[in-house]
């Protein structure tokens, strides 16, 4: 007897091979057998006229903040992802600040302090936490230098940068997957390439793999690719350039060909590169991130707070948001943290006219009356890059996004990235196929990560599992509504169980902290 026999359903196996059909069942987890006229389930599953395929796995997201508080992680498993890979941008969950004290630390019930200490004990004590979806934790970079060396813009001594190197090697002994770089925030942003090489060369000590925010995704965005591909190529690791775009000025859009053929060139020499990218044409950080000069951030949150009441550092940050964008913030949309209540989810002019004040002294009061932590979208690419990117065969699929939780305004990418990709970008706009496609989903990144037994519908696989109308799958949050979920997604299992019918999770928690 099986436990769940899925019948008729189109397979599509996540190798990018042609579809075929099959019945596919699953018993203790696993998938243990393929083919036709297979019976005896507890459970049965009609899937005729439907697509089966491995869950998608997100290969970048950041839910490793919440995963103890919010572990049934809705928002991924309702757009069908069954395994994430969190820990991104230089920012992991553990290790603490240098000179953290418990206070600070209280959103997990004030279990979380003696959790967080390093990335190891955290491995030790969450791994027999049931979780929605699967979630695999790099260490981040900035995270770790912050605890070692701290938010100063230096040079880490010999000292530093040998604790550094023994809390990464403790974490990958652990299970970490590797590091994630955020070269472009602080304090990451301090770190010279040659460091990051350092740091990656324990990785590759063990078959990990590095992941980067890099340097710069605007101006400099060759520079930036060209200094990344650097760092695999010192190490010798596989590597991962994050959410891959162009952005800011249209002066910038089209530069991702040639930094896909930098990518291609470095394959072609026998190292081992990809990207992720994400179907949206805004981006999503924070507005400080975006606004300030890197320099800024090393003087401490509570400094900037205080500069932004003086006239001459807002003339002098305007001065600057203008040289580098120009006139103008219409493009700019809150998301979360907006300490106005009654401005949530406006761009920063509707914010401005809602409280009768210029647009530059509304987004700088955003800042200072949310000490920093206000996020929102940027509209600073474009749809052609988006294709492109999302069409290169190692380019894998992202939300660069954790869980809503009690968030009222967020990106529409934490709800609708994986279907927006099968019905905007394949089915409507033909960017590549749809086996290839759920290759780029599945395999792929299992295989960029180290995720054993997951990314094919096999016999023997893990049964993590989607089923979907390939003819109507799509997207339907957006920047307005974004809590609207997806149509056209009829299942999803985690680990043979049904978690998701009809795009709705019943809160089934059969996934885990995955350790390597």
């Amino acid at each position: 007897m099986y436990d769940i026999v899925i019948k008729n359903g189109k397979i599509i196996d996540g190798t990018g091979s042609p579809s075929y059909f099959a019945d596919v069942a699953v018993k203790d987890g696993r998938i243990v057998r393929i083919g036709k006229g297979i019976e005896n389930g507890r459970e049965t599953i009609d899937a005729g006229g439907l697509c089966v395929t491995p869950g998608f796995i997100d290969s970048h997201s950041h839910s490793d903040s919440n995963i103890v508080a919010y572990s049934a992680q809705l928002e991924k498993v309702e757009q069908g992802i069954t395994s994430c890979i969190a820990g991104q941008c230089g920012g992991s969950v553990a290790p603490l600040p240098k000179n953290a004290v418990p206070a600070d630390y209280t959103d997990w019930g004030g279990k979380e302090f003696e959790m967080r200490k390093t990335l190891a004990g955290f491995f030790d004590k969450t791994r027999d936490i049931p979780q929605g979806c699967n979630t695999a934790v790099l260490m981040g970079h900035g995270t770790l230098r912050r605890a070692v060396v701290g938010i100063e813009n230096r040079a880490p001594t010999r000292e530093e940068m040998e604790q550094m190197k023994a809390q990464l090697r403790e974490a990958m002994a652990h299970g970490c997957p590797g590091m994630s770089f955020g070269l472009y925030y602080a304090p990451g942003c301090y770190a010279s390439t040659e460091e990051a090489a350092e740091l990656a060369s324990v990785v590759a000590e063990k078959n990990g793999v590095i992941a980067a925010h890099i340097r710069d995704e605007e101006d400099d965005l060759a520079k930036a690719v060209s200094e990344f591909i650097t760092i695999a190529k010192k190490a010798n690791v596989r590597a991962v350039i994050s959410h891959h775009k162009a952005s800011g000025r249209a002066e910038n859009w089209g530069k991702v060909t040639h930094t896909l053929r930098m990518i291609d060139e470095a394959n072609a020499g026998g190292y081992d590169v990809y990207c992720d990218a994400y179907p949206y044409t805004a981006s999503n950080t924070g507005l400080s991130s975006m606004f300030f000069p890197k320099a800024e951030h090393a003087r401490g949150t509570d400094t900037i707070v205080r500069e932004l009441d003086r006239r001459e550092y807002r003339d002098m940050l305007k001065k600057y948001i203008i040289d580098r964008y120009g006139e103008g913030l219409s493009w700019v949309k809150t998301t979360a943290n907006n300490p106005y209540p009654e401005c949530y989810g406006m761009t920063i002019p509707e914010i401005a006219a809602a409280r009768g004040t210029d647009e530059y002294d509304a987004l700088f009061d955003v800042i200072r009356d949310s000490k920093k932590s206000c996020y929102a979208c940027f509209f600073t690419m474009c749809e052609e890059d988006v294709c492109t990117v999302l069409a290169h065969p190692r380019a894998m699929i992202c939300t660069d996004s954790g869980n809503a939780a009690a968030l009222k305004q967020y990106h529409p990418r934490l709800r609708g990235t994986f279907p927006r990709v099968l019905g905007r970008y394949v089915r409507e706009m033909g960017v590549t196929t749809l086996p290839e496609m759920i290759r780029k989903m599945t395999s792929m990144p299992a295989r960029v990560y180290g995720l054993s037994g997951k990314g094919l519908i096999w016999e023997n696989m893990d049964a993590d599992i989607c089923i979907f109308d390939e003819n109507k799958i799509i997207d339907k949050a957006d920047y307005d509504n974004c809590h609207a979920r997806a149509e056209g997604l009829s299942y999803v299992l985690v680990g043979g169980h049904v978690v998701v019918r009809d795009a709705v999770s019943n809160g089934g928690r059969f996934g885990k902290v995955v350790t390597f």
